[in-house]
């Protein structure tokens, strides 16, 4: 049996070298052996036999073949012992797959290859599941007040400058919290830290309704605002349960549902709001105050169901942190390409959590329909993350398959380049209807663009996953709270949305004639090349050639 040139060892798999096209039998001693880590050298695995991705051997450059001989292809047989010697039962199966769950599963780090929406078994399914409903939850509880402000604002005789500086420091005090949360779930796991944000944020929106000023509405909404940082144990339980190859569907999926808590606040809360109206003994003032329980009591049930029913790793028994050090932390803070993802998600989660405080207020203002009418059409906007987060998971997943890291990149600068132009449009619109159907346009895409953004957070840096999800959530909210900022200076909410879409739409420009999506790619393969061992044999050319070959 022999060795090609370019490999490191011989053994039981079949693949062809992206150097010099030959076949060859090697083991991957300075990669881990699992499916994402050999897409990085450029491999596509169709099963038995790998095939180089496309344009790999068109772009080596000085790369010449012949630097190993060309071995006969397998034969059935040969492949069917294989996979039998490998200890697979199931013909045609992949050497290192096993299925858990009824899913199939990398043999080594135990995650899952594929994903069945309709599977709630352990511990896959039932974490993705607990990842999104325990999300959802936190989402309804953070912008529970936002359908009542109107309410809100007549009862505490409070300006709309005093709505937006509440709703500033509610996604202000979420940033701190995802910084924080990011780091200590690498370390506690993700369900652990799921549990800890819903218990912390139900005890303040259990006393939501006791606000009297200002101060007490800033204050309580702050510190609810913490149950944001939700969305990191939401990613990461997500990252750690499935391969790199379906993470950017399998995220924005459940990140989308999560999300989907921006528009079902705006029909639960305005619901259970007229029901308290409907009451003789309750007035308006009455009905918003008694309003928060409900979301409360949500909090408990759903941090109790990720505890007794979620599991902490793909292999179902304790979470086991990968990184028991302190310059996780720091590695994350000093890549830069976690800072440039920061921006990314700046343009897009943090434009969707502003509209999602201000849009029944818009409405409410603009157009002068009711209360009622204003939270029913607002939430339009965050109902749309049913499916539009996914479709730009689902796209991302798609580019990349297709062009590599390189169409991750572009599918998401058109996504975002599209959301400027929509909220441009959205603020121009005079009439009722013209603004909900544009309003709807532009949160497909804006949803989509926050899909596509983290369909390439895994890739970041594998070893601190947790801390990369933190910091890229974090974000949305210092972006949130940029685009509360100014619409402070600006004299009304249409132009305040017409200088936000330009900034989203040059956001966007600006990251075609960046370089990021090309280092943000090679800087995984050098981390890795430099934690496993030596990698003399590859030359630069290789290591760039999955983000140069497009």
């Amino acid at each position: 049996m022999l060795i090609c040139a370019h490999s490191h060892v011989k053994k039981h798999r079949k693949y062809i070298c992206v150097l010099c096209n030959a076949h060859f039998i090697r083991n991957f001693l300075n990669f881990p052996a699992s499916v994402e880590d050999k897409n990085i050298l450029g491999f596509r695995d169709t099963g038995l036999i790998s095939k180089p991705r496309k344009g790999v051997l068109d772009n080596i450059g000085s790369m010449t073949q012949g630097d190993c001989e060309d071995p006969p292809q397998p034969s059935t047989a040969l492949a069917d012992s294989v996979i039998k010697g490998a200890g697979e039962t199931k013909a045609g199966q992949r050497a290192d797959t096993k299925t858990v769950g009824g899913l199939e599963c990398d043999g080594a780090s135990g995650k899952a290859r594929e994903y069945r929406i309709r599977s709630c078994a352990r511990p896959h399914m039932r974490a993705f599941h607990l990842a999104w409903i325990s999300f959802l939850t936190a989402f309804i509880a953070w912008f529970s007040f936002a359908p009542l402000g109107p309410a809100i604002k007549k009862s505490l005789r409070l300006s709309n400058e005093d709505i937006l500086i509440a709703n500033v420091a509610s996604v202000s005090s979420t940033v701190f919290a995802r910084f924080a949360i990011g780091p200590a779930m690498d370390i506690v796991g993700p369900r652990i830290g799921q549990c800890f944000i819903l218990l912390f944020a139900a005890i303040p929106t259990f006393f939501a309704g006791l606000v009297t000023n200002l101060a007490g509405l800033t204050t309580v909404r702050a510190l609810v605002g913490v149950v944001g940082a939700a969305f990191v144990g939401c990613q990461f339980w997500c990252s750690i349960m499935f391969t790199k190859e379906i993470s950017g569907t399998v995220n924005a999926i459940a990140g989308g549902w999560g999300n989907m808590g921006g528009g079902l606040t705006q029909i639960i809360m305005i619901g259970i709001y007229n029901m308290n109206l409907a009451s003789p003994s309750c007035d308006e003032e009455c009905a918003w105050r008694n309003a928060f329980y409900i979301p409360a009591f949500s909090l408990l049930a759903a941090a109790a169901l990720v505890f007794f029913l979620g599991d902490d790793s793909p292999k179902g028994d304790k979470y086991d942190a990968p990184n028991r050090r302190r310059s996780g932390v720091v590695d994350v803070a000093k890549n830069i390409q976690v800072w440039l993802l920061v921006i990314q998600y700046a343009a897009c989660f943090g434009v969707e959590l502003h509209v999602n405080n201000t849009a029944a207020l818009y409405y409410f203002n603009r157009f002068g329909v009711s209360l009622t009418t204003a939270a029913l059409v607002s939430s339009l906007f965050g109902l749309m993350n049913l499916f539009a987060r996914a479709w730009g998971g689902m796209l991302s997943d798609y580019c990349y398959q297709e062009w590599n890291m390189l169409g991750r990149k572009y599918a998401h600068i058109l996504l975002v380049i599209g959301e400027g132009i929509a909220l441009i449009a959205f603020s121009r619109m005079g009439t009722f209807v013209s603004a909900v159907c544009i309003m709807i346009i532009f949160s497909l895409l804006v949803q989509s663009a926050e899909g596509s953004t983290f369909g390439m957070v895994p890739y970041v840096d594998p070893k601190n996953t947790g801390g990369v999800c933190g910091f890229v959530g974090a974000g949305g909210n210092i972006g949130a709270v940029l685009w509360g900022v100014l619409f402070l200076f600006t004299p009304n909410f249409q132009d305040g949305y017409l200088y936000l879409g330009i900034l989203v739409f040059v956001i966007g420009i600006s990251d075609a004639f960046g370089s990021w999506g090309k280092d943000y790619f090679c800087y995984n393969i050098q981390q890795q090349c430099s934690s496993t061992g030596p990698c003399s044999h590859l030359t630069s050319d290789l290591k760039y050639a999955n983000t140069t070959v497009y």
